[in-house]
């Protein structure tokens, strides 16, 4: 059989052609090694997503018997019976609640007042139960900064900022202030807004001005918040804020639109417009209609707007 002889151009292409060949197969058996070890790191990572999940599912069925013998124990220390113990929940239930209304009173006649004096002021409340607080989750807005609730106006069981007092509507208008900034020199270089929340505890006092809310997470990183339709970094820290396990309420007004929005457990509860003295629901906020609630939810009626001077306030409910 005659042998063909190969052109010399022929041979290299044919031989440059077998080692891009074996080149290419052994990338694929790189690629194919590459996907057989992702796909053992995927089998492990579900396996430990499956037993994170039982190990939950069996943590969650044990809460209530957890948090039964947790009451019976409180009920022994308390040498009471589990009725009255029943009877003081509710009782301190009804005290939230009313605290909560007057807390969102207060709101509604502070961004009432801003519309009438056409300033534009912004206002954070917390409503929280200091004995469960995590020094970790508030900070003092401004390092060194001086508590304005020390001063003498509020020393003395007749001055403290309770907020059934005339003194906690003077508390929310020093948060609705500024700050005025001198230099070294004495001169007046500008105004600075007074940030951060008020914190009020269950006793109805206000016990901190000018508080930050630390580690504030939006709804993208964090499942217990919701997503907001509209807002600014405080209606951020409100909503974050709520969802924390100390937090019974959070109020934001809107410095932009004096819009008062009340949250809980990181959810938006309602607001109040007071340009169009109006409730904004979660049907109207969302734009759809929803029969699902958030927990301890009450509805809020704002104050009505005064008529006479600034002594003459009628903070009666307006009856929806």
């Amino acid at each position: 059989m005659p042998i063909k002889l190969l052109r010399r151009t022929t041979y290299f292409r044919l031989l440059d052609a077998a080692r891009e060949r074996d080149k290419l197969r052994e990338e694929r058996e790189a690629y194919e090694d590459s996907i057989r070890a992702l796909q053992c790191q995927v089998d492990e990572l579900r396996d430990a997503l499956a037993d994170a999940e039982r190990s939950r599912a069996d943590t969650e069925a044990g809460i209530p018997g957890l948090v039964e013998r947790r009451v019976e124990e409180r009920i022994l220390e308390m040498s009471v019976s589990r009725r009255r113990f029943e009877q003081l929940a509710e009782d301190r239930a009804q005290l939230v609640e009313l605290y909560i209304e007057k807390l969102t009173s207060l709101a509604c006649r502070f961004a009432l007042e801003s519309v009438e004096t056409q300033h534009n002021r912004g206002l954070l409340v917390l409503l929280v139960d200091a004995r469960n607080m995590d020094p970790g989750h508030f900070s003092d807005f401004h390092e060194g900064q001086a508590e304005y609730l020390d001063h003498d106006e509020f020393r003395g069981i007749d001055r403290q900022p309770h907020i059934f007092s005339p003194n906690a509507y003077n508390v929310f208008e020093y948060m609705g202030g500024k700050e005025l900034r001198l230099s070294d020199e004495g001169d007046v270089l500008g105004y600075e807004e007074r940030d951060g929340a008020l914190i009020v505890d269950l006793c109805g006092i206000i016990v901190r001005t000018r508080q930050m809310v630390e580690g504030v997470r939006s709804y993208k990183v964090y499942s217990k918040v919701e997503r907001l339709m509209d807002g600014s970094a405080r209606h951020s820290a409100a909503i974050y804020g709520s969802s924390l396990d100390e937090v019974l309420v959070a109020i934001a007004v809107s410095e932009e639109t004096n819009h008062v929005t009340v949250f809980r457990d990181g959810r938006f509860v309602q607001a109040y417009d007071p340009h169009g003295d109006r409730i904004i629901s979660r049907a109207d906020y969302f734009g759809e209609s929803s029969s699902e609630q958030p927990s301890r939810v009450l509805p809020m009626t704002p104050p009505r707007r005064h008529v006479a001077n600034d002594l003459d306030v009628d903070l009666d409910a307006v009856e929806s």
